[in-house]
């Protein structure tokens, strides 16, 4: 024990009563209880003596009490000892467990090397080091292996890989800043070994900056734009001060566990401050292990028993699903740029978020590049942790799926493959007719961006494949790496295909994704079906549900002067597939809005449909003074819908007159095994005639299972009118009579 003990300088004494002492601190506080304790107090000043303290309380407590209030106060390290000679000083040190005199000598005792890269101003950060006490040199790294910072205006600088290479070489620490621009950064602090690298943070932070990838890419300057210029000498003050004090406790702490792996942005103009975690990446080329060669073969694990959730049946609570993967929404470092809510959402009936998009995919046009900007994932659902999770795994899986060139590939024509290779219009299905108008149709505005026909693939030509695994026939399958990637070479350099997501999945596990996606090609083939062919299907009894979230839905439609109802689009496969319907009855404009959904159990497959529709309802819901919509949307195909479709005048949007289908329609299939689940999908597909395809997509460095589910012959619900179950199904099961024509379709596309 000390001879002349103190409180820390950081803790304020306050007694209360007479027998508890609070000692409080800026952040915290510590209650002692006793007489002892609250009589001691008073004479912790570092001015007495043990034996002063212990005379001067003797009328009030007895020598064997004030020792063991004094060993109390010890033991929990709210004392040190002597004067406190500069208060505000002295406080600080000691809220970091150490003395002022410590703090000088450690501080004093190491030289800080500041690196230079780029032009930013470092005057001022050596100014504010050396204000603490801290010495400083400006240069390259010492050869002694002290502390490094490296002060750059710009983190993409290509010199940073140089440095980081030798410092992973030499297993050395150091911290990279940003004195410079509106928004001052500090951070990550690199442990080679413990967090990702230079490289790492880079792959993250260009992901998230697609006007440079597309100006890199259009005018050949790989140079960075350096936009980071803004400085005052408030700022440039503040920049300085915030890098010597992360500084500092690096040395007096020899660690700095608050910046490990994380990079602070201060808003110089708001002070608003974010954490950005940096992501360390297996794969990494510089710092992990990347692997040549994925294994294709999809291996299903038995025994995950679903939790049964509206959305779908997972192996854990939505909740974990967002606590593992949060770490991934960062505008600057994170797969996922942002995860905020959509505006008009209801508590209790209907949440949307949207995500953006950490994309990385070159984008070689302004079309392109506009399209990257505006993209974003969306997550819907019943509870507010739904939607939030169902955009942040949707925009994960975006990420997944994009060509970042470390995948394996195949290079061949589809001559050479044989039976392995799966010809890309096995997967499209457009008709000859689409290919022989291409380019009118093309040119028209009914084509859009969804509706593109491609070039047809010459089967002589080289392009890249992907591998693949047929879980029907237990084999490896070759894919077109243009369809089953975004961003692959072969879609500027061949055409062949225009890139989309239809069986892209994600889920906590392989077994939970390919379930995934299986139920949104269903989903897609049931809609084509049913809009091309505008065939009268039944409609479903949702009293059948006895849900009391379909009643508070339905109530909520009918306060926005809409009506709702649900078909049946359920196929030859079995598996319950609908379209949710909800149009306006108080106004001449019906603004129709449509949700789809399909599941092995009745009952998700009808809520996600319901849940679909909602994620639209904000795109309408803001009214002018006369009762028309203000559509937040500015395809025209949407907006062209919204405002001229009448169900009175396409009867195929309402419930034919036959019976309606209901719960007890369809039995609820699997359920008891995720694994068996998806074997049950397989078999469900190979009695119709078809094989379920699925590619691994899954990266290391993200904690989801990602796959893309391909069933050649399937439909998509774009507009894609080749020969098929397009038109041979609806006829089998009595939809219609007769087959539809291909001019006959309905000329209006999904616009979805």
């Amino acid at each position: 024990m000390f001879d002349k003990p103190r409180l820390r300088a950081h803790l304020t004494a306050r007694t209360s009563g007479s027998a508890r002492v609070f000692l409080i601190a800026e952040d915290r506080y510590h209650l002692v209880h006793g007489v002892a304790a609250a009589a001691v107090v008073p004479y912790l000043d570092g001015t007495h003596t043990l034996a002063d303290i212990v005379e001067a309380t003797s009328a009030e407590i007895s020598y064997t009490d004030c020792v063991l209030a004094l060993a109390t106060f010890f033991t929990s390290g709210h004392l040190t000892e002597g004067e406190v000679t500069d208060l505000h000083a002295d406080a600080a040190w000691e809220a970091r467990g150490v003395s002022g005199a410590e703090a000088a000598r450690r501080l004093a005792s190491r030289t800080v090397t500041l690196v230079r890269v780029g032009e930013p101003p470092v005057e001022d950060i050596v100014t504010a080091l050396r204000t603490c006490g801290v010495r400083v040199r400006v240069g390259d790294p010492s050869p002694e292996r002290g502390p490094v910072v490296v002060v750059t205006d710009e983190y993409l600088d290509p010199r940073l890989s140089e440095l980081d290479a030798v410092f992973r070489a030499e297993g050395r620490s150091w911290l990279l800043a940003k004195p410079t621009g509106l928004e001052v950064w500090v951070g990550p602090y690199f442990r080679p070994g413990l967090t990702g690298c230079w490289h790492c943070l880079a792959e993250r932070l260009d992901g998230n900056r697609p006007i440079g990838q597309y100006l890199r890419m259009s005018t050949g300057d790989q140079e960075p734009v350096r936009a980071s210029i803004a400085a005052s000498p408030a700022s440039l003050g503040l920049a300085a001060y915030l890098i010597a004090n992360v500084v500092t406790a690096m040395l007096i702490d020899d660690k700095l566990p608050e910046l490990e792996g994380v990079l602070l942005s201060v808003r110089t103009t708001t002070l608003e401050s974010e954490r950005h975690e940096l992501v360390r990446r297996p794969q990494c080329p510089a710092c992990g292990s990347p692997t040549s060669v994925v294994p294709a073969k999809i291996e299903l694990t038995d025994g995950y028993v679903p939790v049964a959730l509206e959305g779908g049946r997972r192996t854990v609570p939505v909740e974990a699903t967002h606590r593992r993967l949060a770490k991934h929404v960062s505008r600057l470092l994170g797969a996922v740029s942002t995860l905020r809510p959509v505006d008009g959402t209801r508590e209790g009936v209907a949440h949307n978020y949207v995500a953006g998009h950490n994309f990385a995919v070159r984008p070689h046009n302004l079309e392109v590049l506009r399209r990257t900007l505006r993209g974003q994932s969306g997550g819907k659902g019943h509870s507010d942790i739904q939607a939030r999770t169902g955009a942040l795994c949707e925009a994960l899986e975006r990420y997944c799926g994009v060509w970042r060139g470390d995948q394996p590939i195949t290079t061949a024509g589809l001559a050479a493959l044989g039976e392995t290779a799966v010809a890309p219009n096995n997967l499209l299905l457009f008709s000859e007719q689409q290919y022989e108008r291409r380019l009118r149709w093309n040119a028209s505005p009914a084509a859009g961006r969804l509706h593109t026909v491609p070039v047809p693939l010459d089967p002589f030509r080289p392009i890249s494949w992907s591998t693949a695994w047929s879980l029907t026939h237990e084999r490896e399958r070759l894919v077109p790496a243009g369809y089953a990637w975004f961003g692959h070479p072969d879609l500027d350099e061949h055409g062949y295909c225009v890139p989309d997501a239809n069986g892209n999945a994600a889920g906590n596990t392989i077994e939970e994704a390919v379930l995934q996606g299986f139920c949104e090609l269903i989903e897609r083939d049931g809609v084509a079906l049913w809009w091309y062919n505008r065939a009268l299907r039944p409609g479903f009894d949702l009293d059948s549900l006895c849900d009391p979230l379909v009643d508070r839905l339905r109530g909520f439609h009918a306060e926005q002067g809409r009506e709702i109802w649900v078909l049946d689009l359920t196929t030859d496969l079995g598996v319950p597939t609908f379209a949710a319907v909800s149009r306006r009855v108080d106004h001449p404009v019906q603004d129709v809005l449509l949700g789809f959904g399909a599941h092995l159990d009745v009952r998700i497959a009808v809520l996600r449909a319901l849940s679909e529709l909602n994620q639209f309802l904000p795109s309408v819901a803001e009214r002018r003074p006369d009762g028309s919509s203000v559509y937040r949307e500015d395809d025209k195909s949407i907006v062209d819908w919204l405002t001229t479709v009448r169900v009175e005048q396409e009867p195929w949007l309402l419930p034919s007159p036959s019976a309606p289908t209901s719960l007890t329609t369809y039995p609820v299939l699997g359920g008891e095994d995720l694994a068996e689940d998806v074997r049950l999908c397989v078999r469900i597909a190979q009695r119709a005639g078809l094989e379920m395809i699925v590619l691994d997509q899954t990266r290391p460095d993200i904690e989801l299972a990602v796959v893309k589910v391909m069933v050649p012959g399937l439909r998509h619900f774009w507009r894609r009118l080749g020969p098929g179950r397009l038109y041979d199904v609806p006829v089998r099961l009595g939809w219609l009579d007769t087959p539809t024509t291909e001019d006959g379709c309905n000329p209006v596309s999904v616009f979805v």
